[in-house]
């Protein structure tokens, strides 16, 4: 049989994606541990091979594939069989490779190589982040990101290819802050972010975290007469805490002001300091609560304490009821409602205000006139008299 080589045929390789189309060849990266090679693949295909005349040529069983490190310098041979495309997955990262193919027949008798197609898989690398107990540390990158914990820690692994760029964010939990962040043991202070750029070789990055020390501040409450506050004297709280107050005044007692800082928030019965960063006063005061009583008297007589009085609430007040000379006590009204001919009145435990009103009358007499037989009296019968005024008579 005529060996392959002898005849006049061509054979094209060339590199295929995904979708099977002629482009450069697709790399998968397989994350390993440090100290392992990482493995690189790609998938080749070629063309059947034709005459010089353009017709299929036919007479071969299989194909097979080189590949090698330097170009028409090939350490790799696999009979693929009679297939159009094959997958390489034992190719390094960080290399370049070329490949070739050819067709062959069954005695083994080879055609020559087809065209040379290189490529240059790019190193891989790990970037291994700590994070201590007390806080997180997340990426933003084309790296591929795995965690794993250890203990208190938690290690965030990237894979990344050479030259990339992956950028790190450390961040505290609550409570807490970055107390050191070292690369590759080195310190570089408590950065809350660090970028490796153009990445050439594995690192490492390191971040541990402190509880913060809480800074605490002093509240002064204090309480006029008539009333309390509560917490009252003088409270410690922690920075970023919050404490409440409660004002109450004293039975006949009502909140006029409350001033914090000096500064007056109104008769508030409540107040609190939300994420204290400083220290505060809270000062309240009170004034007793008054009710007006107002006493008035018609003509006539007088009541005393007359006019509008003041007086604290829970207190007691008096009136006198006085009839002027020929009167009488007619009639006393409080709060509009009659209490009799009363010469005296006590308002008890005043809660609220008052009124109370005196109307006098004028004290009458009867004068009764008659006379016997033989004459005549004027006026005669009754006669109704003011006290004190006079009546005359005519006796004929």
């Amino acid at each position: 049989m005529k060996a392959l080589c002898s005849q006049h045929h061509t054979l094209n390789l060339y590199f295929l994606n995904s979708l099977g189309i002629l482009v450069v060849m697709t790399l998968m990266l397989l994350h390993l541990t440090s100290g392992h090679l990482h493995a690189a693949q790609t998938t080749l295909a070629w063309d059947p091979p034709v005459n010089t005349d353009g017709t299929p040529f036919t007479a071969y069983t299989g194909y097979k594939l080189y590949a090698g490190t330097a170009s028409r310098s090939y350490n790799q041979t696999i009979d693929v069989g009679n297939v159009t495309s094959y997958t390489l997955n034992t190719l390094s990262d960080g290399s370049t490779y070329y490949f070739t193919v050819a067709d062959h027949d069954g005695s083994g008798n080879a055609s020559g190589y087809s065209n040379e197609v290189s490529k240059t898989f790019p190193s891989i690398y790990s970037l291994t982040a700590t994070a201590g107990a007390g806080g997180t540390i997340t990426t933003v990158g084309p790296g591929t990101v795995s965690t794993a914990t250890n203990g208190m820690s938690t290690i965030t692994s990237v894979t990344v290819t050479q030259g990339a760029t992956q950028s790190f964010f450390i961040t505290p939990n609550s409570g807490y802050t970055i107390a050191s962040v070292t690369v590759d043991g080195a310190a570089v202070g408590a950065v809350s972010s660090y970028t490796f750029t153009n990445v050439t070789a594995n690192h490492n990055l390191t971040a541990t975290f402190s509880t913060i020390t809480p800074v605490s501040y002093t509240l002064s409450a204090s309480a006029g007469t008539g009333g309390s506050i509560t917490p009252g004297g003088t409270a410690t709280v922690n920075g970023g805490s919050s404490q409440s107050y409660s004002i109450t005044p004293a039975s006949g007692y009502t909140i006029t002001d409350v001033k914090v800082d000096g500064t007056s928030v109104g008769a508030v019965a409540s107040y609190s300091f939300t994420a204290v960063t400083a220290n505060h006063t809270i000062a309240a005061s009170f004034a007793v609560i008054t009710y007006s009583l107002t006493a008035t008297a018609g003509t006539g007589g007088s009541i005393s304490p007359s006019g509008i009085a003041t007086v604290n609430s829970g207190s007691n007040q008096s009136y006198a009821i006085s009839p002027a000379s020929g009167y009488s006590i007619a009639d006393v009204k409080v709060d509009g409602v009659s209490i009799g001919a009363v010469a005296s009145y006590t308002f008890f435990t005043v809660t609220a205000s008052h009124t109370i009103a005196a109307s006098f009358a004028v004290i009458t007499y009867s004068v009764t006139a008659s006379t016997g037989t033989g004459g005549s009296i004027s006026p005669s019968g009754t006669s109704t008299v003011n006290s004190g005024s006079s009546r005359s008579y005519s006796i004929t």
